[in-house]
């Protein structure tokens, strides 16, 4: 309809907010984990153009004012070296911070998050297996040792991982040094209901916005793996979560981050085992980020 105008994606790396495409699923590969994430960049791209409106009556917000750029993929000459690609990929995300722009990473298996993140940054990883194994062969990154096996100082909050997934060493190291809620936790706060647009109605949006304050004055990354959702809801990833986050509370959590956070990452679509439904709800997850900055409307 020519009077209900959608998000239009410009190519570069200049708009208010740029997406960065990581093709890649050698960490996924590394620990035997079904592959195919690397589809995911290309295939979220089908679903974008249809993704709105710009002027929304849910929250009242305008965004028609932003320009949104796609940078492309990142690429080097050898792309099974997934050091080297972090790498570009970290110099492609410090030149759009630099802008004071906002980069939104998407995966691409769960390790490129080491192309995001820095020693400045507090990291809220969402994911329902928090990627706390120990490091794939000595120190090398991977889907599920992910930031255990980082050389950084960086401070994490894991935020609706199943501790049912978890063996007590696993338990330990989280509640010995980062920060955590889990799904379990999630559930236990019940739910409440507010006539402000901006009040937080779900669980899970309550508990996020208390992680949001404690840590304000800082600058925060938002790592969200889409294996955290319900598989009922997000069923195209490799290790579907039975009892996830539901639909209303990842659009919550996403909205809120777009409010605060500096960078996102979004990762572990894998369009080869389902493609539409999950598409769909990973171009939503992008267009409320980008809503929650936007103009009110009177």
């Amino acid at each position: 309809m020519s009077d209900d105008p959608r998000l239009k994606i410009v190519e570069g790396i200049d708009g208010d907010y740029v997406i960065i495409g990581f093709p890649h699923h050698i960490g996924a590969k590394r620990d035997n984990v079904r592959i195919g994430q690397d589809h995911g960049p290309d295939s979220l791209r089908r679903f974008l153009p249809r993704i709105g409106p710009l002027k929304n009556a849910e929250y009242m917000k305008d965004i028609s004012n932003f320009i949104i750029s796609d940078y492309g993929n990142i690429h080097v000459d050898d792309d099974q070296n997934l050091e080297k690609l972090l790498e570009k990929l970290n110099n492609k995300v410090k030149i759009v911070q630099n802008k004071n722009h906002i980069p939104i990473v998407i995966g691409g298996s769960k390790d490129c998050v080491f192309g995001v993140v820095n020693d400045d940054l507090h990291v809220i990883s969402i994911n329902h297996i928090p990627d706390i194994q120990l490091p794939y062969d000595g120190n090398k990154p991977s889907i599920n040792s992910g930031l255990r096996a980082s050389t950084s100082k960086i401070s994490i909050t894991y935020f609706g991982y199943d501790n049912s997934k978890l063996n007590q060493e696993q338990e330990n190291y989280i509640n010995e040094k980062y920060n955590g809620i889990s799904l379990q936790k999630i559930r236990q706060v019940q739910k409440e209901f507010h006539q402000d647009l901006e009040q937080q109605v779900t669980q899970a949006g309550i508990l996020f916005k208390q992680i949001i304050t404690n840590i304000q004055g800082k600058r925060i990354h938002v790592s969200i793996s889409l294996e955290a959702i319900d598989s009922a809801f997000c069923p195209g990833v490799s290790r579907p979560c039975v009892q996830g986050l539901s639909v209303e509370e990842i659009f919550e959590i996403v909205y809120l981050a777009g409010k605060y956070c500096v960078s996102l990452d979004i990762t572990d679509y894998n369009p080869t085992i389902e493609d539409y439904r999950t598409g769909f709800l990973l171009g939503n997850l992008i267009y409320y980020f980008i809503l929650s900055k936007g103009k009110d409307i009177k």
